[in-house]
């Protein structure tokens, strides 16, 4: 043990001469850099630039236009003077409309008013649709509303009705929400639509409210009745007593 502690001592000691007189050598020795070139001035030449001047292209002259002359003028001629001649034709067609046999009259000299034998602008516009009828009306209305009834009412009351019935039913299925499912139709799974009428006043009262069709369930008919009388407040007021009737619909989502 003793013999290995005093050769590593030994080899210590012969590395560190070796190190210090290396690092004494390289002390000493200059650093030489590799030597460059020196550019002298006096040697550089300066070449004058010599300005190109370019001389203007001349414009070419501009063509005169040129009127194309028709090959065969008297054909032309021909030509137009046919489609002329079409044209006179189909309006004069296209003027004349048949008249009925019920409505034909001999017109004399001495009848001045010829317009009393043709038809008016107004007869023959009148069969026109109006624009309330109840071709017109969307579908809701037609199934909740008859033909006779709706034709019965004003033109306000109309007017209100396909404006504010789709709002009216949206208020009260957001109640009908709000107030929830009734709890004994949830577990007999009852499910159906109503049909409720009532009469909605400028005031916003509303009278005359009744189930016009029945759901099939009494919990389901009685919640109807219930969320409108909850709901009407917040409907549309008419400036006019109209009524009103929109379904109640009751679908359990599984």
């Amino acid at each position: 043990m003793n013999r290995l502690i005093i050769s590593f001592f030994i080899t210590l000691v012969l590395y560190s001469i070796l190190f210090f007189m290396l690092y004494a050598e390289l002390k000493n020795r200059p650093l030489s850099l590799p030597q460059r070139n020196r550019l002298n001035i006096s040697n550089l030449a300066i070449i004058p630039h010599k300005s190109v001047v370019k001389k203007p292209t001349p414009k070419p002259p501009s063509p005169k236009p040129v009127t194309p002359q028709p090959k065969h003028p008297k054909k032309i001629e021909k030509i137009t003077k046919k489609l002329t001649k079409r044209k006179r034709k189909i309006t004069k067609k296209s003027i004349k409309k048949k008249i009925p046999s019920s409505q034909h009259k001999i017109i004399t000299k001495n009848d001045r008013n010829v317009s009393t034998a043709l038809p008016s602008l107004t007869q023959l516009f009148a069969k026109k649709s109006h624009p309330h009828s109840s071709n017109t009306l969307p579908p809701q209305i037609k199934r909740l509303y008859k033909k006779d009834e709706f034709d019965t009412f004003t033109k306000t009351q109309k007017e209100f009705i396909k404006n504010n019935l789709a709002k009216i039913g949206m208020i009260t299925q957001k109640y009908l929400y709000l107030r929830g499912y009734p709890y004994i139709a949830i577990k007999m799974k009852e499910e159906g639509v109503n049909i409720v009428e009532f009469y909605l006043h400028p005031n916003g009262d509303i009278t005359g409210l009744r189930l016009v069709t029945s759901s099939g369930y009494e919990a389901l008919d009685k919640n109807s009745i219930e969320t409108i009388k909850a709901a009407y407040k917040d409907y549309p007021l008419p400036s006019q007593t109209t009524k009103i009737k929109i379904y109640v619909r009751y679908s359990i989502i599984y």
